[in-house]
């Protein structure tokens, strides 16, 4: 990793300043930068948030440099691509901690394995399958994971067959009752004639979709 990595994350002028060059006449002691970049503390004597307010610029950070270098780590130990890191960057700095902290939003370290497929956790410690770079749990290798394309979603059942003559059937969200009588046509064919169809009140409709009637399927027009 390139021992300038911080310095062209952090390169760009900061959003919010008019004049990114011009330095200004506020000056800090060697021991309250230092308490500074601990703490992160605003030092202005005024009221709270008055310095941010009169002098409002913050980091317009470049991260593609270390999504690019990130990427070229793949099949690396992950211990050994994050060790670079930490040599690169200076953490001892606000800047060099502000930068580390953006890793954790390109790969995904905390990983697990399940029936063959790996998951991370996410917010609220949801578990998701991996997508883009991550760990693997078991070798602690970087790795990449294509995002799954979504998966055409199944049509909803929509047919219930009680009988020969008796079905429920869902058109347009709502179930019908539906009454077929047995004729016999022109051609002396046998054929269902629809006697009845008529729509379920609220209860008929959590028993059909409970499964009192027949596990509901799908019907094909």
């Amino acid at each position: 990793m390139r021992s300038d990595m911080q310095k062209i994350i952090v390169e760009r002028p900061r959003r919010g300043s008019s004049l990114p060059s011009k330095k200004t006449a506020l000056r800090l002691s060697p021991a309250k930068i230092r308490a500074a970049l601990e703490d992160v503390e605003d030092f202005d004597s005024g009221p709270k948030r008055a310095a941010s307010a009169r002098h409002q610029k913050w980091l317009n950070e470049n991260l593609a440099p270390l999504r690019r270098y990130l990427m070229g780590q793949v099949g690396r130990p992950w211990r050994k691509v994050y060790g670079e890191i930490r040599q690169a960057i200076d953490t001892r700095s606000a800047i060099g901690l502000h930068v580390l902290q953006h890793v954790p939003d390109f790969v995904s370290v905390h990983t697990r394995m399940e029936n063959g497929l790996i998951f991370e956790t996410g917010w609220c410690y949801r578990q998701r399958p991996v997508s883009g770079l991550y760990v693997h749990p078991v070798t602690g290798l970087l790795r990449y994971a294509k995002r799954a394309t979504p998966a055409a979603s199944e049509p909803e059942p929509n047919l219930v067959r009680v009988n020969s003559n008796v079905e429920y059937e869902k058109i347009g969200g709502y179930w019908y009752r539906m009454e077929y009588e047995t004729a016999v046509s022109d051609e002396g064919a046998s054929i269902r004639v629809l006697v009845l169809k008529r729509q379920c009140d609220r209860r008929t409709t959590q028993r059909i979709e409970s499964g009192d009637f027949g596990i509901p399927a799908r019907k094909y027009r």
